[in-house]
C-alpha cells in the first residue's frame, strides 16, 4: 500500500481519528456565550423573530436615584399646578404682544442638572432665578434657593419683535446673543412668567421670585450642583409660525420639602 498515509490507513483500519489540536489561547462561540444565546442566534438566522425579552437598560446609578426621588403623586401634582400657570400666562403673553399666542405644557421629568444643562440651546436666554420664602420651612437646611428658566432662541427674538409693533409676518430667526436692550424687554416676558409661577405655587408655598443671573450660554450659570436631581417643566410656546420652548428647573430637594410641608399644613 503505497501513497497512504498514517491516518487515512488508522481510518481504514477502523480506528479512532485523531482530532485536530485546539490552540489553548483559541476560544469558541460556546466558552464565551451561554447556549440559549446561542440557540436565539441561530433562530434569528433561521427567519425567527427576535426575542423581545429581556430588555437591558444601562443606567448610571445617578439616573437611578433620580427616578426614585418623586413618587406619580408628586409628579401629578406638578403637572396640573403647571398647567393651570400655562393657560393663565397665555392670556397675559397675548395680551402683552397683542397677538395670539398658544402656551401648553408639554412634559415634567426628572434629570440630572447637567441633563438639562447640555440640553439647553446655546446661545439661548438663561436666567438664574433666585427664591425666597416667605413662609417658614423647617427641613429647608439652605438659605437661598435657586431655579433656571430657560427660554429657547427661537422664540424669543419673535416675541420681542411684537413688542416693538413688528413681526406680523413670520420671518426667519438668526441666533444669536441677545443685546442689552433686547434682554431688559425679555424681561418683561420673564416678570409675566414669574409671577404667574407664584400664584401657581401659593398654595404650597409663598415664594418670591427674582431674576439673579442672565446668561447666553446655560452652561456659565454652576449654582446648582452637575450632579444633582432636578424636574424639569417645559412648556412650547407658539407666536405665529414661530415655536420654542420655555423650560423651568426646579431642584428635586426644593420640591420635596414643599410638598412635606404642605402635607403637614393640610
Amino acid at each position: 500500500m503505497t501513497g497512504l498515509t498514517q491516518e487515512e490507513i488508522r481510518v481504514l483500519l477502523g480506528g479512532p481519528t485523531e482530532e485536530p489540536k485546539q490552540e489553548d489561547n483559541e476560544m469558541t462561540l460556546v466558552d464565551v456565550l451561554p447556549m440559549e444565546a446561542i440557540e436565539q442566534i441561530l433562530g434569528m438566522i433561521g427567519g425567527d423573530k427576535p426575542p423581545s425579552q429581556p430588555q437591558f437598560k444601562f443606567e448610571t446609578q445617578e439616573q437611578e436615584n433620580v427616578i426614585e426621588r418623586l413618587d406619580k403623586s408628586i409628579m401629578k401634582t406638578l403637572q396640573l399646578m403647571h398647567d393651570r400657570l400655562a393657560r393663565r400666562f397665555v392670556v397675559k403673553i397675548s395680551k402683552m404682544l397683542q397677538s395670539v399666542v398658544d402656551v401648553r405644557l408639554v412634559s415634567v421629568d426628572q434629570l440630572c442638572y447637567s441633563e438639562f444643562v447640555f440640553g439647553c440651546d446655546n446661545p439661548s436666554c438663561f436666567n438664574l432665578i433666585e427664591v425666597e420664602l416667605l413662609t417658614i420651612i423647617k427641613d429647608l437646611s439652605y438659605g437661598k434657593v435657586n431655579m433656571t428658566l430657560d427660554i429657547s432662541p427661537a422664540i424669543v427674538p419673535p416675541m420681542i419683535e411684537r413688542m416693538l409693533g413688528g413681526g406680523r409676518e413670520p420671518s426667519m430667526t438668526v441666533r444669536r446673543p441677545l443685546t442689552n436692550i433686547e434682554w431688559k424687554l425679555a424681561q418683561r416676558i420673564i416678570d409675566e412668567f414669574l409671577c404667574e409661577l407664584h400664584i401657581a405655587w401659593k398654595d404650597v408655598a409663598d415664594m418670591k421670585c427674582t431674576v439673579a443671573q442672565q446668561e447666553s450660554n446655560p452652561q456659565m450659570v454652576a449654582v446648582i450642583k452637575t450632579n444633582e436631581p432636578v424636574v424639569v417643566i417645559c412648556f412650547e410656546v407658539s407666536l405665529i409660525e414661530q415655536r420654542g420652548h420655555v423650560s423651568l428647573c426646579i431642584p428635586v430637594d426644593l420640591v420635596e420639602v414643599l410638598m412635606k410641608q404642605c402635607r403637614l399644613a393640610a
